[in-house]
C-alpha cells in the first residue's frame, strides 16, 4: 500500500515537472509561475521517488 502512495506521489511531482514548460512554451503561463510549479514538482518528486527508487531487492543467493 504504502509502495503504491510513493509511485503515486512520483508520478504526480514528474507531471508538475513536465507540464509546466509546455505550458510556458504555448503562453499560457508566466516565467515565474512557471518556475514556482517545476520547483514544487521536482521536490515532490524527489519525497516520492527516493524511498521508492532506493530500496533494494532481496537477491536469492542460489548457486
Amino acid at each position: 500500500m504504502i509502495k503504491i502512495v510513493f509511485r503515486i506521489t512520483a508520478i504526480a511531482g514528474l507531471l508538475l515537472t513536465l507540464i509546466p514548460p509546455i505550458l510556458r512554451y504555448m503562453e499560457t503561463m508566466t516565467e515565474d509561475v512557471m518556475t514556482s510549479w517545476v520547483l514544487v514538482g521536482t521536490v515532490i518528486w524527489f519525497i516520492g521517488a527516493t524511498p521508492w527508487l532506493g530500496r533494494k531487492k532481496e537477491m536469492s543467493h542460489e548457486r
